[in-house]
């Protein structure tokens, strides 16, 4: 009675399953994520997609480091057709850090600082990532050493070495550390003249103190600042060797007296 219950239970069954001949299986074979040029692990299954036009193909995209770079390339081969527009921005790196020939301040009073490009903060604003913001200058610090005081002792043959921070830098200072006064001033003033190359090997004794130098990760710091610092995009990078008259300034990214 059981084999003859379990029987039709199974006849039953297979009434409502599809015949052999209807069923469809992949034969495809899936070998693994591959890395494509972009540095990104491609996991489509069973095969990437490639289309005529390599930025829809995932596997042979560039990074979007080297895809903003390559619209940057465009545009500057595009630029002549657009004249009239981009003459407004392209006046300002008139003013560069090449140096003007005066002493440390009048040329430190002047100079153009890095430029800086909008990133996704511009979609917001209509602007491209590329587009230039601004130039991050030094009229804070400017100002810094006339309130402090301390330009005084910059009125001399020198030589000096001014580690000049930008805008951006000192105005974080403010606001996580507190007011700039005369010893935070100091700390970017070196006594005699030491150009990038010579800043490695120097015994940096500013104004207030000793700085510390080190090298990490392909790059030179003084006091955690880089030295010759570059930015993200087409436009000026930190200015340094900017020669003047008595003296030569590095721009840096980085308040000394931060840490």
């Amino acid at each position: 009675m059981k084999l003859a219950l379990s029987f039709a239970l199974l006849s039953g069954a297979s009434a409502f399953m599809a015949p052999n001949a209807g069923v469809r299986q992949s034969t495809a074979v899936f070998s693994g994520p591959v890395l494509g040029s972009g540095g990104m692990a491609d996991t489509r299954d069973p095969e990437a997609f490639n289309d005529e036009d390599p930025r829809k193909s995932i596997s042979a995209a560039p990074s979007f480091e080297e895809y903003l770079k390559s619209r940057a390339a465009e545009g500057s081969t595009a630029a002549p057709a657009a004249a009239p527009a981009a003459a407004p921005a392209a006046a300002a790196p008139a003013a560069a850090a090449g140096g003007s020939g005066g002493d440390v301040l009048s040329t430190l009073k002047d100079l153009q600082g890095p430029g800086q490009v909008w990133g996704d903060l511009g979609i917001a604003e209509g602007k491209e990532e590329m587009d230039l913001k601004g130039y991050d200058n030094f009229g804070k610090f400017y100002d810094a050493l006339q309130s402090t005081g301390v330009a005084a002792e910059l009125e001399g043959a020198g030589p000096f070495t001014i580690f000049a921070p930008t805008d951006p830098a000192l105005e974080s200072y403010e606001l996580l550390r507190g007011p700039i006064d005369a010893d935070v001033v100091k700390m970017h003033i070196v006594p005699g003249k030491f150009n990038t190359e010579a800043v490695k090997t120097a015994d940096l004794q500013s104004l207030n103190g000793p700085l510390t130098y080190r090298y990490a990760v392909r790059k030179n710091f003084v006091n955690d600042a880089i030295i010759g610092e570059s930015t993200f995009g087409p436009f000026s990078d930190y200015p340094v060797d900017v020669e003047c008259s008595n003296g030569i300034i590095h721009a840096v990214g980085l308040c000394f007296a931060f840490y």
